[in-house]
């Protein structure tokens, strides 16, 4: 393969791939730091004179809106009007938070489709890394690969040892030669890359490639165990990156992702299989913090319920004081961010014997309480709300009527949707998100 360093018209790749060079360096723990760089990173001389704060990215550009207390949705209306006149040149981004609903790609994808083809298509954004989450969960505009020694953890669980970002994952990789393959499927590539490494002591080398010219070693071994996120912007569109490991020591990351620069809207779906609302207290909040300041959302959406419904012991009144805490903790750390609720979709089991009415299907027991404290709380707390139930129907019969509809839109389990059943989600939900009365809120 060629090497980036003996290609003079790449000298703009080095300089960003270089930035790892900087990941042992500079962590002394001794002397004065210099003011971080806003946005990426362009020359060898830039490069050079800066030394990273590793807890902050470096700021990106974003676009002018702000929250009001009124209008949950004013941040988004605000973005995507901007966009609709030709004022926007970032892409606005929305964030989805949430179980397995959000995991499966179905959802987020068909939303960020949507999205995509009428305020303008920039890729996938940031997603978990390598192979950490099922292959399921992955956006259709990538495909992935994964050689080599690499364990997966997640964020699911309190007592699983972090630290985790917005991906809700961790992957470490060992032994030299293990491989990380990221590859855009769409035909426009992409010019933007981002790579979170875990920072830490032990930490190992690795290096990038981008189609196929490999550039320097880079170590991510510091005195500190810190966060370092790497942006990079690249000089023209690629269709693949590689992450490799030299051997010499663990590699950690939290996340990577692609896309296109310019105007348009990224749709990002973070969610975990069996999440809770409380695993998004067993993200690193400093790390949540960092990444939502550094891009703001225009909206951040939560997704969750079904497994909190499970519960025959849940109530109404203490599911909406733990979803107020959560949601008063999100605003502190995204204040210009709007939020928005999604009324857990309708899910049930069967009775033994699954006799009497529809078929023996109940609603799980805590269902009514999750979806009255959400509604209570998208209230109280001036936050969007869409009720899933506008897909799902709002009873058990109801449900059960759509695992024999056709198209089918539910699952055997009566929990989960069909790949149908969650892009029509995600269509019903983009109708509420762009129609009159949202749109027609664009005060900057």
């Amino acid at each position: 393969m060629k090497s980036i360093a003996t290609v003079r018209s790449r000298r703009d790749v080095l300089s960003q791939l270089g930035l790892g060079l900087a990941l042992s360096a500079c962590d002394t723990g001794g002397g004065r730091q210099a003011a971080p760089v806003a946005g990426s990173f362009r020359s060898v001389t830039e490069l050079a004179a800066w030394r990273p704060d590793w807890s902050v990215m470096p700021a990106a550009e974003t676009l002018p809106w702000t929250a009001s207390p009124n209008e949950p949705l004013a941040p988004l209306a605000q973005a995507l009007a901007q966009l609709a006149q030709g004022r926007a040149q970032q892409p606005v981004l929305v964030v989805q938070f949430g179980d397995s609903h959000t995991a499966a790609h179905f959802f987020s994808s068909r939303l960020r489709a949507l999205f995509q083809a009428r305020y303008g298509a920039v890729g996938p954004g940031r997603m978990s890394p390598g192979g950490a989450a099922p292959s399921y969960t992955r956006p259709p505009q990538v495909q992935v690969e994964q050689q080599g020694q690499w364990q997966a953890a997640s964020a699911l669980r309190a007592s699983t040892p972090g630290p985790f970002g917005v991906a809700g994952w961790r992957l470490r990789g060992q032994g030299a030669g293990s491989r990380l393959v990221l590859r855009s499927t769409e035909p426009e590539g992409f010019d933007r890359f981002t790579l979170d490494v875990l920072v830490q002591p032990e930490g190992g080398s690795f290096r990038l490639a981008l189609d196929g010219e490999t550039g320097p070693q880079l170590r991510a071994a510091g005195a500190l165990r810190r966060r370092a996120p790497i942006p990079m912007e690249l000089p023209h569109r690629y269709r693949e990156v590689v992450v490799e490991l030299v051997g010499d020591g663990p590699v950690d990351l939290l996340g990577w992702g692609v896309e296109r620069r310019g105007a348009g809207v990224l749709v990002e779906g973070h969610g975990i299989n069996g999440a809770t609302l409380d695993m998004l207290g067993n993200m690193d909040q400093d790390i949540l913090a960092g990444d939502l300041a550094t891009r703001p959302p225009a909206l951040i959406i939560l997704a969750y319920g079904t497994n909190e419904a499970v519960d025959p012991q849940q109530t109404e009144a203490s599911y909406a004081a733990m979803l107020t805490e959560r949601v008063r903790a999100l605003k502190r750390l995204a204040p210009r961010s709007g939020i928005m609720l999604l009324g857990a979709p309708d899910s049930a089991r069967r009775l033994r014997g699954g006799g009497g009415a529809c078929r023996g299907w109940q609603p799980l027991p805590g269902l009514a309480a999750v979806k009255a404290a959400q509604r209570r709380v998208a209230r109280t707390e001036s936050l969007g709300y869409w009720d899933w139930s506008e897909v799902t129907g709002g009873s058990a019969c109801a449900l059960d009527a759509l695992t024999h509809a056709s198209p089918r839109l539910v699952q055997d389990d009566h929990v989960h949707l069909t790949a149908d059943g969650y892009r029509l989600s995600a269509e019903r939900l983009f109708q509420h998100l762009i129609r009159p009365a949202t749109l027609a809120n664009t005060q900057t």
